[in-house]
């Protein structure tokens, strides 16, 4: 009897210290840089993350980051979901321990987690296909060039915006067949090469942001609110729009929130003999460009057209009557309050004119401030959800 309790205690004492389970939120599995991107992003929105990586990883500074742990020398052994977590398990030093996940992140170069999970991987190539037209309104990252585009690469006609800009939708990086399993560098064709750097790391970013949505407000990929992801990235300075031209601009982040409402669109210009997709905030706006989807938007809207009948090109007058009709605001007292801010407040350098044609950055601004466009809710294909 001593001696079989004695074993048995040796057998505990062996399987302590051979095998451990760890809890976390989001699970980081591969040092690649959409992964050391991600696994940093996810930890600063505020939710407990572990990045495991086989090799070294050189991160200056990020095993620093609050509720972020790095486990280097890993092995990637198998994944195994267990009711509301992911149950991975990895060896280190001939050691195995257990990772139990809400969120994982599969930042391989193979994607091996996503295959062993059962899930399937598509690749996203940049170019969305003319059933996706409003998916520009999901994006969780973006950049000037697409990676693996070339000169010759043909970009469907509708493509929006054109190549080699880009934008990511969050439904490029879910695993198809399991809930709550992202991809990064397989989903994009990505590879070590240091031109990829860029785009892994916005990449990551947006996958972290979706990874600790999910596990902040315990649910899962199927149930995504798009705004409120990309409101948390927007905080983060990530951009959901490769627009050029509103880097250096105070009101850059109102101007990215009305352009993935589709209202007002950028568009491609050769530039220093390099093709980039601009915002033209000088430019004036026109009744044609705003007007789908302003009533698409707004239930009222069409009532207002068929009534005021803008002319082609849209005043600042015109906008603050549309602005008065939707949010029920005496006209004469939004003009005096918009008068008053148009220099002191938002430092516009025309003068304020009622009849004067608005440009596309005066619009974004207020547009974003009255009507809050961003605040309407879309689905994974980016439609509009009333």
């Amino acid at each position: 009897m001593i001696k079989r309790l004695t074993a048995l205690l040796l057998f505990l004492h062996f399987s302590v210290a051979y095998s451990q389970t760890i809890k976390t939120d989001v699970l980081v599995i591969g040092g690649t840089p959409s992964g050391v991107a991600a696994a940093i992003q996810s930890a600063r929105s505020k939710v407990k993350t572990v990045l495991v990586e086989q090799g070294r990883i050189v991160t200056q500074n990020a095993d620093t980051v609050k509720n972020l742990t790095i486990d280097t020398n890993t092995k990637f052994i198998s994944i195994k979901k267990d009711n509301d977590r992911w149950n991975v398990i990895i060896s280190r030093n001939g050691k195995t321990e257990t990772l139990k996940s809400r969120v994982v992140i599969d930042a391989t170069n193979d994607g091996v987690v996503i295959t062993a999970a059962g899930a399937k991987i598509v690749p996203f190539d940049g170019r969305v296909s003319t059933q996706g037209l409003n998916k520009y309104r999901t994006s969780i990252a973006a950049g000037h060039s697409f990676p693996g585009c070339t000169d010759d690469t043909i970009s469907p006609e509708h493509n929006y915006p054109p190549y080699p800009n880009y934008y990511v939708p969050v439904k490029a990086l879910i695993s198809t067949g399991v809930d709550n399993i992202l991809g990064t560098e397989k989903f994009l064709h990505t590879s070590n090469d240091a031109s990829y750097l860029q785009s892994g790391l916005a990449l990551g970013q947006g996958a972290g942001v979706v990874a600790a949505y999910c596990a902040f407000f315990k649910t899962t990929t199927a149930n995504l609110n798009i705004r409120a992801i990309q409101v948390e990235l927007l905080d983060f300075k990530g951009y959901l729009l490769p627009i050029g031209d509103i880097n250096t601009d105070p009101y850059w982040r109102a101007i990215q929130q009305v352009c993935a409402t589709g209202m007002l669109k950028g568009k491609q210009k050769m530039i220093d003999e390099k093709p980039q997709f601009v915002f033209m905030p000088d430019s004036i706006v026109t009744t044609a460009e705003i007007k789908p989807v302003l009533t698409e938007i707004y239930t009222r809207a069409f009532l207002w057209f068929n009534m005021t009948k803008p002319g082609k090109e849209f005043t600042v007058g015109n906008l603050l009557s549309f602005i008065s009709e939707l949010t029920l605001t005496d006209p004469d007292n939004l003009q005096r309050k918009i008068e008053k801010e148009w220099s002191a407040q938002y430092k516009f350098k025309s003068a304020f004119d009622m009849e004067r044609p608005i440009t596309r950055r005066e619009f974004a601004i207020l547009a974003n401030k009255y009507l809050n466009p961003f605040a309407r809710a879309v689905d994974m294909d980016g439609r509009i959800v009333n």
